[in-house]
Parts: C-alpha cells; structure tokens; sequence
C-alpha cells in the first residue's frame, strides 16, 4: 500500500495565481518511501466556475481538501470559495468521486451529510499499489529519455498558433504573424520541417490588407485542412471595427499553396439557416475534424470582451457539409466554458484553440485556457470515442488538469494554442508557441515530439 496525499498550495504571483493555487495537489509516497509529486506539482482538480443569470462566470476554488474511501472508490472533500479565497457557501462542499485516480466525477453535496466524514478524515490515505502504475503513467514524467525542446527557434519568434503539415511531397509552416507587425496570412514552404525553420526559408504573404474586402486586421490562427478532397485555410480576420469572425479560404483547383492567385476569395462561417456564426460576439480558432461517423467544426466563440457581461470564450461544435464546410450543416453545440482555475484566472477566461487528434478509437480535442500572452496559458483536453455522437456534449470527458503548462518543460512560459502533425519519420508532434521568460510577451513557435503512454493516451509533457 501506498499514500496519496491532497493538499493546495501557496499563490505565488504572478506565475502561480490564486486560480492555481486554490485547486486540488496531489502527491504519491510509495511503500519504500519515495514520494512523487504529481502533475509536476501543478494543480489536479478544480472546482467548477457557476454561471451567473447574466451567463457570466463566477471562479471557485477549494481550501482544505480531504481524501477518503467510499463504498465504491474514492472520494476527495473540499470547501468551496472565491477568487479571492473566501468561503462561498457553509451548507455545501465540494466532491469529486473516482475509482482509479485518473477518472472523476465532480458534484456539490449537503454538507451536513458529509460533515461527519469530512471532519473525521485526513489530507492522506492508503491506496493500493495496483493503482499506482496508471497513477504514474498519467501524473509523472515517464523513464525515458527525454529530449530538450529548442526554444526559442531563431526564425520563429513572434510566430504564435503555429501549424506544420505535409502537402503533395513539401512541408509548409502557417502561424498567426501580428507580434511582428505585419497584416496578413503568411506560409512558410520546405523539402522538411527542418527547412521550414532554416535562417533563408522566407515566408510568403497568400492574404493581405484589403479594405474592398473587409480584410483589415487580425489574420488570427490560420489553419490548413483538407476537407472533401479540397484544401482550406480556417481563420479568423476582422474589419474596421475589431471583431475577429471565422472565415474559410479555399485553394483553386491544381493551384500552389505559395501563390496569393490560387486562393478563392475568403468567405464568411454561416450557419445552416444562412446567418453569421455570431452578429453579437467575436467567432475564432475554428477547427475540422472528421471520424468514420461525421465531419466536425469545432470553434470559440465569445460574447462581451472587455465590458462586465464577458462571458469567456467558449468552445461549439457542429457537424460540417464537406462540400460547402462555410455553412454548417446543423445547429451547434456548447461543447465547453472556462470553469477551471487554469482556465479562468485574472479575468483571463478562455477555451480557445482547438485542435483535434485522431489517436486509437479516442479523439483527444485539445484546447488552450489562460492567458495567451501570459505564462499560465495551457493546454488541456476534451476526450471521446470517435464512434460516439460528438456533438452529444456527454460523449465527451474533459481532463480537469492541463496537459501542458509552465511547469512542464525547462525554460518555456505559457505553452498554448497547439496543434499536432506527424514529421518524416511518421512520428507524432505537438506544435505550440510560448514565451522564454514570466515577463516576456512575444509568442514563439515550438515543437517536440509527443508521448504516448502505456493506457494509449498522448501525454505533452515528455518530448522524445
């Protein structure tokens, strides 16, 4: 038998805020004694934000967290507070029930109920050891060699949301430009992803400054897909009022994707009944996906940015017609909100970015909260099988602790808005930005090569 131990952690400004803090540690002490902390001592469990009647969000945390056995599983006890750590209610607490410590199950509970309980145990328990294996597969870094990640890369500074894929036979490299200054849709082109970064691969602008066209300002998160045999780029643009909406660039027939003339005019995300993603709010990040059930859409929307009826950026998905993707084929679906401290903290409120990957019979949608040009930004993850009906929002699992953060990986702040490729070699990486230093705010782009642990699950923070 060994010990696993909750406990929460101090606020340490501003590279470990309250949001953080005020969450659910863990650590594991095996029967020899040796102790692990877990997550890399980042924060595990988190209580849900609620929604107030305006639908804005109201942060929780925890304080004083207990582990206890059930009559089936586990349980961990907390009390609840606010963003500033003071108590929320004194008739409830907070419950997250498991079986095996990777899967939980969060819930509010009558305190007086679990009163009894919640004072009679201890911030440590026994757990079997037979559970400890999937325990240090998902929390810890695994014993294999690791490789230093090159961060920042030379020719890639001020490139954020980076994209690397393979098209008929070349590598091409896409990322929003705008911390350099410059307006537009930029593609890098190579013979491999090396040359993508070497000092005299130049990249190309395909999409421009264009008042005629609305094309004003933004060029965010561009990304390339082919969907129903054709070739896209999704991002989102904005005109002489700043509000970014999700638009669509098809490649002309036999076109390159170097040439500005081989790309259709851009056009607009609508939904099936003809109207705009949003009149209201700014639309972006929009994704594509498909599984052998139906092809998807998946992006962040957000209503009320910087007034006191924000609502944070929130994920939907729908089902997409591959032969017009720019007009949803159904209605979409909330498919989350930023509830959890990592990804709600200092007025920061995101679910942004998402990319998915196609791994096994999972779909692991990963995704980025916090601030994207702050070194809390983080990657997480939403999981469902690939036959199940997505756009049902309980297909999905979401991972209440991030998979990639800043304690991850030696010298890198805020890894974020990621997205995955496989390289020459056929072997999976994440490509993401992130910053080198807490103060610094230019976003560069990064890539490593990706885990994937005994249970089939693609881990971010051990690059090989």
């Amino acid at each position: 038998m060994g010990y696993l131990e909750v406990y929460t952690e101090k606020v340490q400004e501003p590279h470990y805020p309250r949001a953080l803090a005020d969450s659910v540690h863990m650590a594991y002490t095996e029967p020899d004694g040796n102790t692990h902390p877990l997550n890399q001592g980042y924060g595990i469990l988190y209580a849900e934000a609620d929604i107030r009647p305006d639908n804005t969000i109201a942060p929780r945390g925890i304080r004083k967290p207990v582990v206890l056995a059930l009559e089936e599983g586990y349980g961990i006890l907390a009390e609840i507070v606010d963003e500033a750590g003071e108590a929320v209610s004194e008739d409830s607490l907070i419950l997250w029930k498991t079986l095996d410590f990777l899967h939980f199950r969060q819930e509010r509970v009558e305190r007086g109920q679990w009163q009894f309980r919640y004072e009679e145990a201890q911030a440590r328990l026994e757990v079997p050891e037979s559970l400890w294996e999937g325990i240090q597969q998902r929390f810890t870094v695994p014993d294999v060699k690791l490789k230093k990640v090159e961060f920042p890369l030379a020719t890639a500074t001020g490139w954020a949301d980076p994209v690397i894929f393979e098209w008929e036979g070349k590598w091409y490299f896409l990322a929003t430009n705008d911390n350099n200054g410059n307006i537009g849709l930029f593609i890098r082109e190579a013979t491999s992803v090396a040359g993508l970064f070497a000092s005299g691969t130049q990249p190309v602008c395909i999409l421009g400054y264009d008042e005629d066209r609305g094309l004003i300002q933004t060029f965010w998160a561009p990304e390339f897909h082919v969907i129903g045999g054709r070739a896209y780029i999704l991002f989102a643009v904005g005109g002489k009022q700043w509000a970014p909406q999700c638009h669509m660039m098809r490649l002309k027939e036999g076109g390159r994707l170097t040439d500005p003339a081989c790309w259709e005019n851009p056009v607009r995300v609508r939904r099936k009944d003809g109207s705009f993603l949003t009149e209201t709010g700014i639309s972006l990040d929009m994704t594509y996906f498909k599984t052998g059930r139906a092809a998807y859409l998946v992006w962040s929307y957000r209503y009320g940015i910087g007034t006191a009826q924000d609502t944070g950026s929130m994920l939907y998905i729908a089902e997409a017609d591959e032969t017009q993707p720019w007009v949803l084929s159904g209605e979409p679906a909330l498919l989350s909100r930023p509830l959890y401290g990592w990804e709600n903290q200092r007025g920061t409120i995101n679910n942004e970015g998402p990319y998915a990957l196609l791994l096994g019979d999972k779909v692991y949608l990963a995704y980025s909260g916090g601030g994207a040009c702050d070194p809390t930004y983080a990657v997480g993850y939403l999981v469902a099988n690939q036959e199940d009906d997505l756009l049902d929002t309980d297909s999905w699992y979401k991972e209440p602790a991030a998979m990639l953060h800043r304690g991850s990986l030696e010298g890198i702040e805020g890894p974020g808005h990621n997205s995955f490729f496989r390289n020459e070699e056929g072997e999976l990486m994440i490509a993401y930005h992130a910053q080198d230093t807490l103060k610094s705010h230019m976003r560069c782009a990064a890539f490593h090569r990706v885990y994937v642990n005994g249970r089939g699950m693609p881990l971010l923070n051990a690059p090989l």
